[in-house]
């Protein structure tokens, strides 16, 4: 409903994760990102900053949606939404519908007819009736990408019946198929495109419900595709900074991944300001960006290592415990346990397992008693065919017989600025546009967002 002296009703918000001042301003001046320089030119431009010492976007989309900072609310993995104890800037619109697709670290409190896809790694939150089957999509997609190294059968099937769902359209199956095709025909390797393919359907739901007769007057997209592109490929973008450099024929399938990445991005961008229109503000919001990482290149490189079966790992480790794995990004998983004591036991053993040579093999955080997160520590240049690792009562372990290497090497860290726009029918001025010296807070994000919706006080 519209209130007195609103210019705008409505939000679209572009959560593209840690996407790069310098590098949106590079592709710019190249001309491939016709979109981004139009959403730019008409609006508030800010480069944002956090001064938290954790750099995780699951800390600071939290920042970003509640306005307060990591010392407030606490919030330092993935899948701990249900910690969130801050409003977030839509939750103040008790009376009208919001729709939020894969937003992070969202807890999810409406009981209208808002809608709600969870992040592809809260596994603890619940998506909205309508929602359900492309959620697990989604989810299975995005965390299966790395344990394999072709599309199985069962996830060709879901991505060609899913689209027959509410929104996604004939061109975006259209592409899935190519997509498809490509991965089984082609010689190269194409499997990394598909973190845009999702994009795609994900907007395309997004675009159907925004239009729907529920008329949701906020609407939240996120992405994490360029983000991915950034950490595994930096190296092939720019090989010219790193000791460790890709092989030629590496360039040659990864060197245009991250610009690939920004101009998926730049179509999606013109979708919503076409989808928008007038009435409607639109802002593209980064919370983070990313720069090169040269920090393991003394350990040859930082390609990591998932486990391949937690229960055979577990039995190894010579413990009874029987967890319960959920992927989460790259290496890391969270393992859950049925009471405290196996919980307990089995941080025991984990925390025991050796190389050879004495280091611990595995990096923990987050226990509670009953789950905790898990990463492998070792990298795969540090260890050969004939690697093993000894359990807490001194057995001998092949190495490779619990562990499968990831593909890439990550070349990228994260970096506390990001980017700002708010395109809210308001001319833009260089009086709004802070340079270097004039950062907007990350938790002064939400306040703008507000202003744009005209919030009363």
């Amino acid at each position: 409903m519209a209130r007195p002296g609103q210019s705008n009703q409505r939000l679209i918000l572009l959560e593209l994760n840690e996407l790069c001042p310098p590098l949106v301003e590079q592709f710019i001046g190249e001309g491939l990102l016709p979109n981004f320089k139009r959403l730019r030119d008409a609006s508030q431009t800010f480069v944002t900053h956090t001064s938290e010492e954790m750099l995780e976007p699951w800390i600071q989309w939290v920042t970003v949606h509640t306005g307060v900072p990591l010392s407030e609310h606490g919030i330092k993995d993935l899948d701990e939404a249900e910690k969130v104890k801050h409003n977030a800037f839509w939750d103040v619109l008790d009376k009208d519908n919001v729709l939020l697709m894969s937003p992070m670290n969202v807890k999810f409190r409406r009981c209208n007819q808002s809608l709600f896809l969870p992040d592809p790694w809260a596994a603890s939150q619940v998506p909205s009736a309508e929602l359900e089957p492309f959620y697990k999509f989604i989810r299975a997609a995005v965390n299966n990408h790395a344990r394999t190294d072709h599309l199985d059968l069962k996830d060709a099937a879901g991505a060609v019946l899913f689209p027959l769902g509410p929104g996604v359209t004939l061109d975006t199956v259209a592409a899935a198929l190519r997509q498809l095709f490509a991965e089984r025909l082609g010689r190269g390797d194409v499997k990394w495109r598909r973190a845009t393919l999702l994009d795609r359907m994900l907007w395309d739901v997004f675009e159907y419900f925004w239009r729907s007769p529920r008329l949701p007057r906020v609407g939240v997209f996120f992405s994490n595709a360029t983000a991915h592109y950034q950490h595994k490929y930096w190296s092939h973008h720019d090989p010219s900074q790193f000791t460790l450099k890709p092989d030629a024929a590496a360039l040659e399938t990864y060197g245009d991944a991250i610009r690939f990445g920004y101009q998926a991005h730049d179509r999606l961008i013109a979708r919503a300001m076409s989808l928008a229109g007038k009435g409607t503000a639109v802002a593209l919001c980064t919370a983070l960006s990313q720069q090169p990482m040269f920090d393991y290149e003394v350990r040859g490189g930082k390609q990591m290592f998932l486990v391949k079966d937690f229960a055979a790992l577990l039995t190894a480790l010579g413990t009874l415990a029987t967890g319960r794995a959920e992927a989460l990004m790259a290496e890391e998983s969270w393992l859950h346990f049925d009471t405290k004591s196996e919980g307990a036991d089995a941080y025991e053993k984990i925390s025991a397992a050796k190389t050879a040579d004495g280091r611990a093999i595995f990096k923990l955080r987050g226990f509670d008693g009953q789950s905790f997160i898990i990463g492998c520590a070792v990298f795969s240049s540090e260890v050969d065919a004939h690697a093993t690792f000894v359990n807490s009562m001194g057995a001998s372990i092949p190495f490779y017989a619990h562990f499968l290497p990831m593909g890439t090497v990550t070349t990228a860290k994260h970096h506390p600025d990001g980017i700002f726009w708010m395109m809210s029918g308001r001319p833009a001025s260089a009086a709004t546009r802070p340079g270097p010296a004039g950062k907007l807070p990350l938790t002064q994000v939400r306040s703008k967002l507000e202003q744009a919706l005209a919030f009363e006080a």
